[in-house]
């Protein structure tokens, strides 16, 4: 059978490839411009690097009752590679035979790489994080106030990067306080608060303020926060992309906040998670052209 653009399990399960593979799980996974963005890397890479030659990276709507499924069956069918999303990435530590120090700090994973007749599990969002931050405004995150929306895998891992690279604070908010006092206590630093996100009040004026929820993945989505909260000064990175932008950057962009989405986290942590798989760095051009970035 000839592969259809986006796979289930069940489609999986009939499909027969050429060659090694690689692909990202999800639910949703329409919006993913994962493929886009790493065929797009390979086709300039195969000139000068023969050996990715029939390599193809897919997209593959999984749900989470699915994945346990979905996993060792990836490994039969000849995958080297997997990028988790949405709702995996927590859920999959569970999956792996063994987790790399940087996914095992963030208790997240979003890449996977082979293990013997299993997977290995990694996590190349928080550096992807900090990459696209000093990219896109100039600096790091360091003595700086992070506030976190959002308590789920992405999240996690970008706390434990801006731990890591020395932020002055971290204030994790969610909708569901008790969700967020479990992170804020599983990253176990004095640095780190927990709050329900109708709480948040007026953060300082160079505060760095990172979407994590999934709130910008639909154009009709509302904002994590409103608009009045936004000032000058601050910077505002939504860890989101769609085909239009979301509320939360449309309001940053009406005030003349400096901001960016969630295309160039995820070239980064993409390439990232590329040469964990193949030892080669992909060029950025392509992958910018493939995520519209300059469109931005």
């Amino acid at each position: 059978m000839s592969v259809p653009e986006t796979l289930t399990l069940a489609l999986l399960r009939e499909a027969e490839f050429k060659g090694p593979q690689l692909g990202v799980l999800g639910d949703p996974i329409a919006h993913s411009l994962s493929p886009a963005m790493h065929n797009a890397a390979i086709a300039a890479l195969v000139p000068t690097h023969p050996k990715l030659a029939g390599l193809h990276y897919h997209r593959l709507h999984i749900t989470a009752a699915e994945l346990s499924l979905a996993l060792p069956l990836l490994r039969n069918k000849g995958f080297i590679g997997l990028n988790l999303t949405v709702p995996h990435k927590i859920q999959a530590l569970e999956l792996v035979t063994q987790l790399s120090p940087e996914a095992r700090q963030a208790a997240s994973v979003n890449t996977l790489t082979i293990d013997g007749a299993g997977w290995a599990g990694h996590t190349t969002d928080g550096r992807g994080f900090i990459e696209a931050l000093r990219e896109n405004s100039g600096h790091s995150v360091q003595g700086c106030d992070i506030i976190l929306l959002g308590a789920g895998g992405a999240a996690r891992a970008v706390a434990a990067a801006c731990l890591t690279e020395n932020c002055r604070s971290l204030k994790v908010y969610n909708r569901d306080g008790a969700r967020a006092q479990g992170l804020a206590e599983a990253l176990h630093d004095p640095r780190v608060s927990a709050h329900e996100i109708s709480k948040l009040g007026l953060p300082s004026l160079d505060a760095i303020i990172v979407n994590c929820t999934t709130l910008g993945l639909k154009a009709s989505d509302s904002s994590p926060l409103p608009a009045e909260l936004l000032q000058p000064g601050q910077f505002i990175f939504d860890t989101t992309y769609g085909s239009s932008p979301a509320q939360l950057i449309r309001d940053a962009r009406a005030k003349g906040i400096s901001h960016c989405d969630g295309r160039a986290m995820l070239r980064w942590q993409g390439a990232l998670a590329f040469q964990l798989w193949t030892g080669t760095l992909p060029p950025a051009a392509p992958m910018r052209q493939a995520l519209g970035e300059s469109a931005l």
